[in-house]
């Protein structure tokens, strides 16, 4: 709560998502009932998960590698990523390129 405490709404929303698992990702939306399957919809039969779009999704794998070279091995870690001031302003940069939480949270 202190990381995101002087962050914009949609950033320190963006952050509860990740951190809790509640979001719009299919493994949670399934759970709520608002889509047919959990599975990511780049990588067959493999849940859309937290963890899937972060750091395993083939579609960006690209975004990921300059993830992980900016920040080094420590990026390979959810908790890092999520935790660490320093890794704020390449997740955001990251999770602006994917686009995929952009209909619910806008550019962040």
């Amino acid at each position: 709560v202190r990381l995101t405490y002087n962050f914009p709404k949609c950033l320190t929303s963006m952050y509860i998502f990740l951190c809790t698992g509640h979001t719009p990702l299919n493994k949670h939306l399934h759970c709520i009932k608002k889509s047919a399957s959990t599975f990511c919809p780049h990588c067959p039969d493999i849940e859309e998960t937290v963890h899937h779009y972060l750091l395993a999704c083939l579609q960006y794998q690209r975004e990921c590698h300059t993830l992980i070279t900016t920040l080094g091995r420590r990026a390979l870690s959810i908790q890092f990523l999520l935790s660490d001031p320093e890794a704020t302003p390449h997740l955001i940069e990251f999770i602006n390129a994917l686009s995929r939480l952009r209909a619910v949270l806008g550019k962040v």
